[in-house]
């Protein structure tokens, strides 16, 4: 395993964790004490950016979740129950979304990322993680990752609830799965009130980190560390791996709009698909820092964004890439286009406005 960077339901048999996910108190300090209000919002260190409608909702360390209506000239620190990094964010709906991160914790928001509530945390992953293990179907389960799954339990319980959510893919206000390191996942279809590990559904034979997914037409991609790549066109019900890229870790996918595949990851590796994940050709980035973000904008322009804090866009559905002038570096973690059309990039400084100007000249 590398060190992280920063950054079908189950049987009946299964035993479900179901109800409210907020207990009073789990033990662990991060779960049990809610995010500090902070001055100044925009310039915390911050991780996921994403819409909600109109609306750009971003979230980072200690809890924080911000939201802007102005195009990311102002933010509100939304209302938080847990101070634990958060990861990654996705809505279904302009009001409804998840976010998710460190401890295991899983929260969702009703009202547009103002005010949210946990759902699920690492020790209660844990024993999903467990009863998954413990399936009497467990024996014919073809996953290759079936004949660990007791010796994998057993281990996430020594660990603790320390296993962090990294990426998440909504189908609808009632499903998501989250994904994350060591190959966590975790399945609701009912908005939350009950969940499943879901990560046998995951055909790798050993427990790697999983840090990005992505939804390309009917397929499902996830990415992740020794350049794996997994494809479900089953709607999630199964993620069988594909063809690999380079044996470097990856930490994001994207669909470009004439459905090619771009992936990229640490050291400047960036890589090339035209052909359904079946054939990868590395791109030539300008870089050999870690790539962490990327996003595909409405105009079809592609950006990648480093730790180093460049920028690179490309015009021809990723086949070559140009840094972007005019900004101030430092290490970047997402990336998204406001409604109006600036680039809105979160990092360790925060927020960071990129007038449309600048991406276009």
């Amino acid at each position: 395993m590398t060190s992280l960077p920063r950054r079908a339901v189950l049987s009946a048999a299964l035993a479900l964790l179901s109800g409210a996910y907020a207990p009073a108190l789990t033990g662990v300090d991060a779960l049990d004490t809610p995010s500090i209000p902070v001055k100044t919002p925009s310039r915390v260190l911050l991780i996921a950016i994403t819409q909600a409608g109109a609306r750009l909702v971003a979230a980072g360390e200690h809890g924080v979740i911000i939201y802007s209506d102005d195009q990311g000239q102002s933010w509100t620190q939304g209302s938080v129950p847990v101070n634990v990094t958060l990861t990654c964010l996705a809505f279904a709906t302009p009001l409804i979304g998840w976010a998710a991160g460190h401890f295991g914790v899983i929260m969702r928001t009703e009202d547009g990322g103002a005010s949210w509530a946990v759902q699920l945390n690492g020790i209660q992953a844990n024993q999903l993680t467990l009863a998954a293990s413990q399936d009497p179907n467990l024996a014919s389960n073809p996953s290759p990752a079936a004949p660990m799954a007791v010796r994998r339990a057993a281990h996430f319980l020594d660990d603790g609830p320390d296993k962090p959510f990294l990426t998440m893919l909504v189908f609808s206000p009632q499903k998501m799965i989250a994904f994350g390191a060591y190959r966590l996942a975790m399945i609701t279809e009912d908005a939350g009130k009950t969940w499943a590990d879901w990560s046998l559904h995951i055909y790798d034979q050993y427990s790697h980190n999983i840090y990005d997914s992505a939804a390309v037409g009917n397929d499902l991609y996830l990415v992740g560390e020794d350049g794996l790549v997994f494809c479900s066109t089953d709607s999630g019900a199964t993620f069988q791996p594909v063809t690999a890229t380079q044996d470097v870790t990856l930490f994001g996918i994207l669909a470009a709009h004439n459905g090619s595949l771009i992936t990229y990851g640490v050291a400047g590796a960036a890589f090339l698909s035209t052909d359904g994940a079946k054939t990868w050709n590395p791109i030539t980035l300008a870089s050999q820092d870690d790539i962490t973000a990327g996003r595909v904008l409405k105009s079809g322009m592609i950006l990648l964004a480093s730790e180093g804090g460049a920028v690179f866009k490309s015009t021809d559905n990723g086949a070559t890439f140009s840094a972007i002038g005019g900004i101030t570096p430092e290490p970047f973690f997402d990336l998204e286009q406001a409604p109006g059309g600036d680039l809105i990039i979160v990092g360790a400084g925060g927020v960071t406005v990129i007038p449309k100007t600048i991406l276009n000249s």
